[in-house]
């Protein structure tokens, strides 16, 4: 009984720890992927709903002190990451990349959850910005990823940038578990979650040069007939 006590005493911090680290993660556009909270999607029901800033004591000293300038409109569907309180880390991505901030969670619905997709449903270009992943599902039901990563851009500033841009890059299998896959090159470990045409992908900062990220919003490329 003593044992048992001091078990359930000893794992009460812990989760506790896990629940403040959610609160405080950070929700920004370079920010948003990094979520542990898992990913969903999620349809906005009123006319304009403006995302919130997530510093100075934001979102919960309202929308009027916190509102950022970007807004959806009813019926746009965003990207869902964790929550705080009354309020939930939203993304809406747009041809330019996209937009993330906080926005009261009572204002969108939550859409069915998907069937787990199969392999074949990873396959793909994908892009963010410069960025790019090519994903082919294999015979074995794994997928194979193909990605390349540039800081600050492809092609950057000569000027600015003399030594041209920092590269990343990664080729790895892995299998996918429902709507989420991991696979590791070495020291590179990347993260990917797959939601229709969008592809949520984070990685641990070790896939490349200094400031080079494979973190992002990926959208399909479509195909040209």
């Amino acid at each position: 009984m003593r044992k048992t006590l001091l078990l359930a005493l000893l794992t009460v911090p812990a989760a506790a720890h896990a629940a403040a680290d959610e609160d405080t993660a950070m929700c920004r556009n370079g920010g948003f992927p990094m979520s542990t909270a898992g990913f969903s999607l999620a349809k906005v029901t009123v006319p304009r709903l403006f995302f919130l800033n997530d510093d100075d004591g934001c979102p919960a000293k309202g929308e009027a002190v916190c509102r950022q300038r970007a807004y959806v409109l009813k019926d746009d569907v965003v990207l869902l990451a964790q929550r705080q309180g009354a309020y939930v880390c939203a993304f809406y991505p747009n041809k330019v990349g996209g937009s993330a901030g906080w926005v009261e969670a009572s204002n969108v619905q939550p859409l069915p959850t998907a069937a787990p997709p199969k392999p074949q449903a990873w396959n793909g270009q994908w892009h963010d910005g410069d960025n790019e992943l090519q994903l082919l599902a294999n015979g074995d039901g794994s997928v194979t990823v193909n990605g390349n990563a540039y800081w600050p851009s492809a092609n950057p500033d000569p000027q600015q940038n003399p030594g041209g841009p920092h590269l990343g890059a990664v080729t790895a299998r892995g299998y996918p578990e429902g709507q989420q896959m991991q696979v590791k090159e070495d020291t590179c470990q990347v993260r990917l979650h797959l939601l229709g045409d969008l592809l949520v992908v984070s990685d641990n900062q070790e896939c490349g040069g200094a400031n080079v990220s494979f973190n992002g919003v990926y959208r399909r490329a479509t195909t040209k007939r």
